[in-house]
């Protein structure tokens, strides 16, 4: 927890010190640079992973629901703008943001310096860890599988597919197989089409509570990598936009009512 706070601070001070600067190569206005005018609310569109509980979620009737939707609505009501979700694959998201499709990425998204180059992140609002997690069955610790050649199951896109690629670029002998979501590729190591994952602690603590069914089926054989934060992605160029959730994001985790939205989607 400690080790988490420390990093969270030092983001928080990377991306409030630079969030207000001109990123080179940027256009010198956006689409919500500037405040709206009085009596104007305009349109947000939230980029998500459909199935990335209990962040964003879309339920089978077409509700889009989840921790990161309750954030941004409320700063949305904040901030004077509607927010309106749209589901996106998530290893083409960045782009959809970088090219206008979306105007905001709000979904357990992690801010790394890949992402970095193409779109610009909030104060970090969630810090959590990767987990190697085995099928139930096959012994070892995370650095003992990791040099048995194992199938690994990622999402495509995520930084545990990021993670994947490093390991293998380190020498590491593992297979890596790409899903279209973290449950997916949960659902691909209990039936033994892979042998392990890289999953979001943020992702498995929370879901694995929600379906103890699977509990019994998978393992956590260690952690992978460093602490890891999630921020909300913004276009460089609206500043007005990114600087309003920065406020909203600081007011909403300083108040109460942050614990109730992490107890409320089995965060806290």
């Amino acid at each position: 927890m400690l080790l988490g706070l420390i990093v969270g601070l030092a983001l928080g001070v990377v991306v409030a010190r630079f969030a207000g600067a001109a990123l080179p190569g940027s256009r010198g206005g956006g689409k919500f640079a500037q405040a709206p005018k009085p009596g104007e609310k305009p349109k947000v569109v939230v980029g998500l992973d459909a199935q990335y509980p209990p962040f964003t979620q879309m339920l089978p009737n077409g509700s889009i629901v989840g921790f990161d939707v309750d954030v941004m609505r409320r700063v949305g009501e904040a901030c004077g703008f509607e927010p309106v979700f749209k589901p996106w694959d998530w290893s083409t998201i960045v782009n959809a943001l970088a090219s206008g499709d979306i105007d905001v990425i709000a979904s357990g998204m992690t801010i790394t310096a890949a992402r970095s180059e193409k779109v610009w992140f909030s104060i970090p609002y969630y810090m959590y860890t990767h987990y190697l997690v085995a099928r139930a069955g096959i012994d070892g610790n995370s650095e003992e599988l990791l040099q048995k050649g194992l199938k690994v199951a990622v999402q495509t896109g995520s930084t545990g597919d990021m993670l994947a690629e490093k390991l293998k670029q380190e020498g590491y002998p593992i297979v890596k197989l790409g899903y279209e979501s973290y449950p997916a590729a949960l659902k691909a190591v209990v039936d033994g089409v892979a042998d392990a994952g890289i999953f979001d602690s943020a992702f498995l603590e929370p879901y694995l509570r929600q379906h103890p069914e699977l509990a019994s089926s998978v393992r956590v054989a260690g952690r992978v990598g460093p602490v890891k934060a999630y921020g909300i992605a913004t276009r460089p160029e609206d500043k007005w936009l990114r600087d309003c959730i920065n406020r909203e994001l600081e007011r909403l985790m300083e108040s109460p009512e942050w614990e109730v939205l992490l107890k409320k989607w089995g965060l806290g």
